[in-house]
């Protein structure tokens, strides 16, 4: 067995034990990201962290009800269970980024067996009996501590503990079917390496530094890829049609063959399970716990959203249609040409132009910046481990200090490779919470994929690339800086209608321009123009409505997949619906909905809760408009308010204690532009 093994297992048996409740006594440094496993090795490593836990929770199912306390029942399953959730993470996360695709499998094979060990663990009647015996003690306990043990014994509920025999046996089995078939999904999409090849008239339009970093196939054609550096800079600037039609139907096939029978049979086992809960359908079984609180409150949200866009959506596809008629002869737009013509429009009515910004934004400055603006908000500093060993290019580890005291360590995972998980996300591995000697360092890991270094030269962002970092290490932010006693309840742990609050908000520093000099260093050194930071906060918001409108595409899509029984057909729903919605034409051979990786990535009947969140978003910088949003004081009071609490409280009350008073959509209405209402959501 390895030193990091024994070492991850050592840990979980010492902070099982017994330990008291209260202050924080020290701190317990993160462990490294061990990235150097064999398949072998990191499968044994998943079922042993199993067998321990399996071991551990049989001693606390055998005290004797008359001896059990707070700490040796409720607290050590609490310490048992995330114990062995961190070590299976650790182990899973290399399907992400592993630079073995042996290892990536064997990663993979894991998380799909801890899903189905995580499915037995929740419906475990003996734990929720141990549980309720404590509680016939009525033994005192801190707010926290009743917490953690009121969303235990809600959640030992919604796992079927009610239910007869059978029937929890039949939950169990049907929610293992679903975490394997959720694995093969993200997995299939994760290793897709879909690319077409084009000849150079039909990359007319990209930039040189485009065309530079492509390869080459044997016939000198150029190879694009579907991974979104080559796919969103392709379908914002090539000038032929076809050439766009090519890629985007490439796009839209990622996975296709292998992913939509496994999404509809997932819908199908969600909605027998929710049934057998109880629920008339799964969304009201996810929403239950959120804060939409069921199914109804999340369609009257999103069709209400809809009714507003409709106007707005109207404007902005006549004037793409009008552009696309003076350059095409055809107004129709598709949807391999909106994205196009979104770009072309931001050019001519904002003078503004993706290459012209990108010089202006080096990657290293960035961070930088970006760290610089955290820290003063924030109060914390950021420094660079420069000996860390690390596991591909382009990949940094980062200790996050308050003053001299260490608080948390995160990585930086910023550049594309084969195999790598394709969108942008933080994944936090290790929890901050209490253990045994002190308070675990949490640890994340920012994973992004920004366009690459070329030429020798270093990486230049995108202002979009910008803007998804700053929302990103937001949810970093708020891993690191969490204060809650219990991994069930610190860091992004929280409702996920309100998890990515935190982070939208993050994303209106990328327009100020107090912030942009901080940010950006031109050829010569210098920030962004003034005027040219006056445009970028200008055209903003400028195609609001496609962007909402396709946002409430999404959220309807989940919506509807998740409340019409178990016989959906997911590939059709999306075609109709992206036709009502956005009445874009698609290629026939399009399948949108095989690469929806949120339907079987944890977003299932919750990606709604992107623009419930960006409401509060918009409410929450109301105050930093008003305050300043370099000011220290209102950052700290986000640090301690918003960050700090994790679950410890409900998002509503988080909320009201920040802003001083009830949550609007107004501040939301007027950034999008389409009005403003006196009612409060």
């Amino acid at each position: 067995m390895n030193r990091l093994l024994a070492l991850l297992l050592f840990v979980a048996a010492c902070s099982s034990a017994p330990r008291p409740s209260g202050a924080h006594k020290g701190l317990v440094d993160a462990a490294p990201l061990r990235t150097d496993w064999t398949p072998e090795q990191l499968q044994a490593s998943c079922a042993e962290a199993e067998k321990t836990s399996d071991a551990k929770l049989a001693e606390v199912v055998g005290i004797p009800d008359a001896q059990r306390t707070f700490a040796n029942t409720p607290e050590a399953i609490e310490q048992i269970t995330a114990d062995w959730s961190e070590v299976v993470s650790r182990a899973g996360f290399m399907k992400n980024i592993h630079v073995d695709e042996k290892v990536r499998a064997a990663a993979a094979a894991c998380e799909e067996e801890a899903g189905k060990y995580a499915a037995r663990l929740a419906s475990r009647k003996d734990l929720y009996l141990a549980i309720g015996a404590w509680q016939g003690k009525k033994e005192p306990v801190g707010p926290q501590q009743a917490r953690l043990v009121e969303i235990a014994m809600r959640d030992f509920h919604r796992a079927g503990v009610d239910l007869p025999e059978e029937k929890r046996a039949e939950l169990v089995k049907l929610r293992e079917r679903i975490a394997e078939l959720q694995t093969r999904f993200s997995t299939n999409l994760a290793e897709d390496t879909t690319s077409i090849e084009m000849a150079p008239g039909e990359l007319e339009g990209m930039p040189e530094s485009y065309l530079s970093r492509l390869k080459k196939g044997e016939g000198g054609k150029f190879i694009v890829t579907t991974k979104y550096p080559d796919y969103f800079p392709f379908m914002e600037n090539a000038r032929r049609t076809e050439a766009r039609r090519k890629l985007e139907t490439a796009f839209m096939n990622r996975g296709a063959k292998h992913n939509l029978p496994l999404l509809d049979e997932a819908i199908a086992l969600r909605d027998q399970a929710a049934r057998l809960l109880g629920y008339p359908t799964h969304a009201d079984y996810v929403t239950e716990i959120q804060m939409a609180k069921n199914a109804r409150t999340v369609r009257e949200f999103e069709d209400k959203l809809q009714t507003r866009l409709r106007e707005r959506l109207a404007s902005d596809t006549a004037k793409m249609s009008a552009m696309k008629l003076a350059d095409t002869g055809d107004p129709k737009i598709r949807s391999w040409d909106w994205r196009y013509y979104l770009n072309q429009l931001r050019k001519r009515d904002y003078a503004l132009d993706d290459e012209q910004i990108r010089a202006y934004f080096p990657a290293d400055k960035v961070m930088s910046g970006m760290f610089e603006v955290y820290s003063t908000l924030l109060g914390v500093q950021f420094r660079r481990a420069p000996d860390a060993k690390v596991w591909a290019d382009g990949v940094s580890l980062y200790e996050v200090r308050d003053g001299e005291r260490l608080v948390a360590k995160f990585y930086a995972d910023l550049f594309p490779r084969p195999g790598k998980y394709g969108h942008a996300a933080a994944f936090p591995l290790t929890p901050g919470r209490e253990l045994r000697g002190g308070y675990q360092v949490p640890l994340t890991v920012l994973v992004v994929n920004f366009t690459p270094p070329q030429g020798g030269e270093p990486a230049h962002l995108t202002l979009n690339e910008v803007e998804t970092l700053f929302h990103e290490f937001g949810h970093v932010m708020h891993s690191s800086l969490t204060t809650a006693q219990y991994a069930t309840l610190s860091g992004t742990n929280v409702a996920t209608d309100f998890v990515e609050a935190p982070s939208q908000m993050l994303e209106n520093w990328v327009y100020r321009p107090e912030v942009l000099k901080l940010l950006s260093s031109g050829p010569d050194g210098e920030p962004l123009p003034a005027e040219l930071m006056q445009r970028i906060a200008k055209a903003r918001k400028f195609d609001a409505g496609v962007k909402y409108s396709r946002q409430v595409f999404l959220g309807q899509f989940d919506l509807y997949i998740h409340t019409h029984g178990a016989k959906v057909d997911s590939d059709a729903t999306a075609r109709r619906l992206w036709e009502e919605i956005m009445a874009f034409p698609e290629d026939p051979q399009a399948h949108f909905a095989a690469g929806f990786g949120h339907m079987m990535g944890g977003y299932d009947a919750g990606y709604y809760g992107y623009l419930w969140s960006e409401v509060f978003a918009a409410d929450l910088f109301t105050r930093f408009a008003r305050e300043g949003v370099l000011n220290p004081d209102t950052g700290r009071d986000y640090r301690n308010i918003i960050l700090a609490k994790g679950r410890t409280e409900d998002p509503d009350q988080l909320l009201r204690e920040f802003l001083g008073r009830n949550p609007s959509e107004d501040a939301f209405l007027k950034q999008i532009g389409i009005g403003a209402s006196t009612a409060s959501k």
